[in-house]
This record gives C-alpha cells, sequence and structure tokens, in this order.
C-alpha cells in the first residue's frame, strides 16, 4: 500500500498554510481545550498542530493501527499535501512502530538530515502513534522533545467534556495542570548543566509540584544506593542516622525492584521495614519510593526518588507521571553525572559498566566471538611458539671434479650435455687429431733419416757426425712421443661416474681449446649434503646443532629433516641484498632422484618464543634501523 493511499477514517482536516506559532500560555491553553473537546477530524488536526509546537517539529501526524486488518489509519496532519512526512509515512511506521509500541518512543535519521520521530499516544480504540519530522537543527535536543511529547501521550484517552460532571472537570483541569507543571520541571532541570544543581532542583520542584513535605533523591549502582539530594538542604552529612535511614529505605526498593508505595495494602508481598523504620522516625503517614527501572536483565545504574507526606495521600497518577518523568530523566542525569566525576572515576565507571554487560546473559553471540577474540589476542600475546627460521638452500656434493682441455685445439665431437649421468670412462669429447696426425708422420720420416745418417758416419768412421746424427735422432723421436701422448689424450674420458653439471653441447662443439680451458664439471650422486643460505637478520637467533626441515621445489610434498653440521662465518652478498651466511646441514634420507644444484625451501627451528614476538620482530627490527639517529 503506497502512503499516497493511506486509508483514513472519516474526513481529515488539512491545513491550507502553516500554523502561527504560539506563546507558551497559548500553547498551555490549547492543550487543555482539547482535553475538552470530542475526538473527531478537528480535534486531531488540532492535536498535531499543538504537539508539533510543543516539539519543535516541522510537522506531526497521528496513526491508528486497525485491530482487524492492522492496517495503519490516518487520524489528523498538519503536513501539507506533498510532505515527505506524508508521502513516505508507511515506511516510517514500518520501521519505527515495534520499538515505539515496546518503549513508548522512537527515531531514525533520514537522509536529508532531519529525523522522524514515533510517540505512543494513550488510546483506548487501538495503538495510535503520533509521528514528528524533527529539522537537524533540532536534533541535539531530541532526548527533551520526546519527553515533551510523552508528557502528554495521555491527551487523547481522556473522555469529552460532555460526559463528565463538573467535579470530575476540576480534576481533569488539575491533573493537565500537573502534566505541564512536569513538563516545565524537566525542562528547567534539563537545562542544568552541574549533576549537583541539576539533582537538588529537581528534588526542590518536586516538592513544589507533588506538595509533599520532603523528596530525597538517590543513586543506585551495583546494588549500592546513594542519597544525592534532599529538598531545601544544601549539604548534608552521609553517615548521620537520617541518610542512612533514607538510603536503606531507598535501597529496600531497589533491592525488589519495585515502587514502593508505604504504607502497602494488606498481603502484599514487598518487605518495608526499612520504610516502616523511615517513617516512624520522621513522622511520615505515607511514603512513596519510585525506581526508574527499564526492566533490563543486567540493572543498569538508576535514580531512585523517595516522597513523604505526613497527612494527605498520594494519587496515583499523579505518581505515575512524575514516575515517567524520572524514568525520561535517568539518561540525562547519568550523562551529567559522568561529566562531574574526575577522569580515573570516569573511566573506571564505564569499565564497570561495560563489564556488566558482558556478563548477562544478552546477545550471547557477540558476546562469544568477543570472549574468543579477546581469548585469542592473551594467547598471541602470552602464548609460545616454535620459531622457525625460513631461508633458500640447495643441495650440493663435495664430490665435484673440473674436466679441462688437455692441449690446445678444437673441438671434433662432444658427446655429453648437462645433466647427463656418466659412467666411469666413456668419452665425454674427443679433439680434432689431424693435426697431430701429420706431425707424427713427419717425425717418424725425420727418426729414419737421421737413423740412416747416423749409420752412414759409423761406416765412415766418422764418430762425431755419428754422434750429431743420434743426437738428432733421439730430439725427433721425443718429440714423436709426445705427439702421440696428446693423440692419446685427444679423447676426453669421465675420470668416475657421476653427473654433468657444467658443460653444455651446444657451446662447446667446434670450439677452440687452450690446454686448461675448462670444459666439464663432473659430480658425483652420493654424499648429497644441503647448503641453506641464512639471511643474517636471523642468524642470531640460530641455535648450535640445530635442526629443521626442508622441502625440494621438484616435491614440494615431501618433507625431509635435517641436522646443522658447519656454519660458515663469513657472510656472502648477492648483489645488493643483504648478507648471507652458509650453513651445511646433514639430511637424514635421500633418494636416487637427488641432483646437486636442486633448489629448496628450509625451515630452522630455533627455540620457543613468544607468538607476538614471531609475527612482529622483523617490523620492529626494520623501525630501529629506520628511526634510530
Amino acid at each position: 500500500m503506497s502512503t499516497s493511499h493511506l486509508p483514513s477514517e472519516g474526513p481529515v482536516a488539512m491545513p491550507a498554510a502553516a500554523s502561527p506559532a504560539m506563546s507558551a500560555e497559548q500553547l498551555i491553553e490549547s492543550l487543555r481545550t482539547l482535553r475538552q473537546q470530542p475526538r473527531d477530524a478537528a480535534f486531531w488536526s488540532r492535536l498535531c498542530v499543538c504537539l508539533s509546537q510543543l516539539c519543535r517539529a516541522r510537522a506531526a501526524l497521528v496513526l491508528r493501527c486497525s485491530q482487524s486488518d492492522m492496517s495503519w489509519s490516518l487520524l489528523g496532519t498538519n503536513a501539507p499535501a506533498d510532505s515527505a512526512l506524508l508521502v513516505q509515512a508507511n515506511t516510517h511506521i514500518a520501521e519505527l512502530s515495534p520499538r515505539a509500541l515496546s518503549q513508548g518512543y522512537a527515531y531514525s535519521p533520514c537522509p536529508n538530515g532531519t529525523l522522524v520521530a514515533a510517540v505512543h499516544l494513550t488510546d483506548p480504540e487501538g495503538p495510535t502513534l503520533l509521528l514528528l519530522e524533527i529539522s537537524s537543527r533540532e536534533r541535539s535536543a531530541v532526548n527533551e522533545l520526546l519527553i515533551r511529547a510523552q508528557l502528554v501521550a495521555d491527551l487523547p484517552a481522556n473522555l469529552p467534556i460532555t460526559s463528565q460532571v463538573a467535579t470530575g472537570s476540576q480534576a481533569q483541569h488539575e491533573a493537565s495542570q500537573g502534566l505541564i507543571d512536569l513538563l516545565d520541571l524537566i525542562a528547567r532541570v534539563m537545562q542544568e548543566d552541574e549533576f549537583g544543581a541539576a539533582t537538588l532542583g529537581l528534588v526542590n520542584l518536586l516538592v513544589g509540584v507533588i506538595g509533599c513535605d520532603q523528596a530525597v533523591l538517590g543513586w543506585s549502582d551495583d546494588g549500592l544506593v546513594r542519597v544525592l539530594a534532599i529538598s531545601h538542604i544544601d549539604r548534608f552529612e552521609q553517615k548521620s542516622e537520617n541518610v542512612q535511614l533514607l538510603e536503606a529505605a531507598l535501597e529496600e526498593a531497589v533491592d525488589q525492584r519495585q515502587d514502593i508505595i508505604f504504607p502497602t495494602p494488606p498481603g502484599s508481598p514487598l518487605v518495608t521495614l526499612a520504610h516502616d523504620r523511615l517513617a516512624r522516625r520522621l513522622g511520615y503517614g505515607q511514603l512513596a519510593t519510585l525506581v526508574s527501572d527499564d526492566t533490563e536483565a543486567v540493572p543498569e545504574p538508576q535514580l531512585v526518588l523517595l516522597l513523604g507526606r505526613r497527612e494527605v495521600g498520594f494519587e496515583s497518577g499523579q505518581l505515575h507521571q512524575v514516575s515517567v518523568a524520572l524514568h525520561l530523566l535517568r539518561p540525562w542525569m547519568a550523562v551529567l553525572r559522568e561529566r562531574s566525576q574526575p577522569l580515573p572515576m570516569r573511566l573506571l565507571t564505564q569499565a564497570r559498566i561495560r563489564l556488566r554487560r558482558w556478563l548477562s546473559p544478552e546477545r550471547l553471540r557477540y558476546k562469544a566471538l568477543a570472549s574468543a577474540a579477546v581469548l585469542a589476542s592473551l594467547v598471541v600475546v602470552f602464548g609460545t611458539w616454535t620459531y622457525r627460521i625460513e631461508a633458500s638452500g640447495e643441495l650440493m656434493t663435495d664430490s665435484v671434479q673440473v674436466v679441462s682441455a688437455p692441449f690446445d685445439g678444437y673441438l671434433a665431437q662432444v658427446n655429453a650435455n648437462l645433466g647427463d649421468t656418466v659412467d666411469e670412462g666413456m668419452v665425454l669429447a674427443e679433439l680434432d687429431t689431424r693435426e697431430l696426425t701429420l706431425q707424427s708422420t713427419d717425425l717418424q720420416s725425420e727418426v729414419r733419416r737421421y737413423q740412416a745418417e747416423a749409420d752412414q758416419a759409423r761406416a765412415a768412421s766418422q764418430v762425431a757426425e755419428t754422434q750429431i746424427a743420434m743426437a738428432r735422432m733421439a730430439q725427433s723421436q721425443a718429440r714423436m712421443e709426445q705427439v702421440i701422448f696428446q693423440l692419446k689424450q685427444a679423447r676426453i674420458a669421465a675420470p668416475f661416474s657421476g653427473v654433468i653439471v657444467e658443460g653444455e653441447r651446444k657451446e662447446l662443439s667446434g670450439s677452440p681449446m687452450r690446454q686448461g680451458d675448462k670444459l666439464f664439471r663432473l659430480a658425483r650422486i652420493e654424499g648429497l649434503y644441503a647448503l641453506i643460505h641464512i639471511s643474517e637478520r636471523d642468524i642470531r637467533e640460530l641455535p648450535l646443532n640445530a635442526t629443521g626441515e626442508l622441502r625440494l621445489l621438484g616435491q614440494p610434498e615431501r618433507t625431509i629433516r635435517f641436522t646443522a653440521e658447519k656454519l660458515v662465518p663469513i657472510a656472502q652478498f648477492k648483489g645488493m641484498q643483504a648478507g648471507h651466511f652458509a650453513l651445511k646441514v646433514r639430511l637424514d634420507e635421500h633418494a636416487d632422484w637427488w641432483r646437486p644444484g636442486m633448489a629448496a625451501l628450509a625451515r630452522i627451528e630455533a627455540g620457543e618464543r613468544r607468538i607476538i614476538w614471531i609475527w612482529t620482530h622483523k617490523l620492529i627490527d626494520t623501525l630501529h634501523m629506520m628511526l634510530w639517529w
């Protein structure tokens, strides 16, 4: 159902223009007049005008809920037809009615900065709500404005004057005057900035409004009641006997969480021993103790009011009005009391209130989550965990041999490549031997020639020529043996079984070599260990005989335990990175598929540490380096 089609009971009087502002006397007289008029459409519209003036609202409208179909009907309003309050009435009712009907009032902010409030009106014909559109400049005083509306919330419940006798009219006039006086009292109390002045002003004004002999205001917190103010007494001794009797009577009502009217009727279950002692001591004929209790599971700090009369009794309607006013003043008085306390006491009070709320059985889910968060925080701060140093590493072996070129020349053939597994004696590469073969043939010819020259000189008995020829032959023969040795070395074989860890075929094939140039690096597979590179930030945490575990990048699902053997005490630098220390560790297991140079990630167990230290120590170290001077 849209708001523009909101049903109404009979014709609704809509004002043609905004009503002029009324003075306080005019407003009070208008409220008095309304109590004597029949409840027709004009009554509800005039009521909206008066309440909008009383609560300083832009507009007001009254709606009643039908008991048959639970629909809301418009009774009266002073809002223009295109007013946002009237157009969106259904939306506001759906949002605010549950809270307003249960606690008497409710309000919510609007996107345009205004505030819409709902007040439950006492109407014998059904649930009735008053909607008020409060401007943004009045939002700070919304509590006071709602109190004003609640003090006249029973105005629609009065019967027309035509059905009453003259004495009834006089009683109604007195009740109306009492409401106005209470409204004025609350406004004057809320104008006070100091807690002491507000409490003393409240009891002094109540004595005049209620017409009692004495009013005493107390404050209850954690079951302890203290007297705050006594009417017409600026200062009093807290430990005096009369004050002790007053506090006992106040505490008696607080403990039972009930208003006590003494003397109580016969058969009443209320305990009134303290009230009896107080009445006999001070000579009161009747006492009324009102507790501003909101029936919460966890009792909040609350106001307690004791009224005493020596002769005339209290009226129930009058006490109800005072109780409502006390209940409405309690939040404001609590704020004033908190402001009046020193900062340490204020913090202690807030902590006690919050603790009391957390220990209550309400909102168990949120409290369970908060308790779990607190418990987790305590575990993080005071709990310990095994600290593990994280570092990178690689598999290494000490059985490594470099295979180099035996002489100058060119590689004619390369049979091995990087990563190949080779057996002992396997030919890895062959050098070009054509030039050596030619040299060997030439040297063989020279040997035979010098042999012939030596034989010819010996036959001619030429001793000197014979020795020269023999020397030349020996020289050529030595050179030939050298060439033959190089020819044997031209086939480069593996000195042992292992894996080629350095040397690629595509780079070596056909390239010139000089004697001693590295061709291959051959490593044995057995005797593998891990070399872990530990940052110098973590080296101070490394214990002796440390243990840990690592995982190879080629098999990350497998964990390999290790034990530290030796730490190289010299830091090594890689580019612009911080220094790293090499730690040699012995692996507890081996596998055939492992190869030297395989990368790994290691975690070294460094003992028990606080969990919060584990999470924050690197950040703290960084801040120390950034902020030192």
